[in-house]
């Protein structure tokens, strides 16, 4: 099995546009022991085990009062949002605004390829405004993944974008995702 990468944009979108000035001295000097730099140009790929290293690290930091599940998912969503301004997430994202929260959901497995290497994932319907989302993430990172989750489904436009951890394995979990996609009463 290669190696599982996540890509430079991927870094980008949350460390250097998503966490732009909360980035403090002391969680810079632990991203580097880690193996992120952000005093250096970004490399192309970082393995697996440098991500996850480095968002745990930025997880504790920033998000120090919160469970380990909220501050994983805080960050997520943070990604997404700072991916949005990078010219890879600016070109996914015009898109996926114009396929509604199902099909974008339905195409998790593209829009997180474009980050990473390795990423699986299924779409099982549930109801009109309801799906269940396996994809194999692992570890605490299934959380951060539930807030880009969320996070996605809100740029597709879904109001109350909800995603729950429905159940997981060391190797994979099941995410329940609700939405509406009418006006917020």
């Amino acid at each position: 099995m290669p190696e599982k990468l996540v890509f430079e944009h991927t870094f980008e979108g949350l460390f250097v546009r998503g966490l732009a000035h909360r980035v403090t001295p002391a969680l810079r000097e632990r991203l580097r022991e880690v193996g992120l730099d952000l005093e250096r140009k970004l490399q192309p790929t970082y393995s697996f085990d440098t991500w996850c290293s480095a968002v745990r690290a930025t997880a504790l930091e920033l998000h120090a009062g919160e469970s380990p599940e909220v501050a994983y998912a805080l960050l997520g969503e943070r990604m997404v949002d700072g991916y949005r301004e990078t010219v890879m997430g600016r070109a996914l994202f015009s898109v996926i605004q114009l396929l509604g929260p199902r099909r974008g959901v339905g195409r998790a497995r593209q829009m997180f390829r474009s980050g990473n290497n390795y990423t699986e994932a299924r779409v099982q319907d549930v109801a009109p405004d309801t799906v269940d989302l396996w994809m194999n993430e692992a570890g605490p990172i299934r959380y951060f993944t539930q807030g880009a989750v969320r996070a996605g489904l809100r740029a597709t436009g879904a109001v109350r974008p909800q995603v729950v951890v429905r159940e997981y394995s060391a190797e994979d979990v099941v995410y329940r995702c609700t939405w509406s996609d009418g006006p917020t009463p």
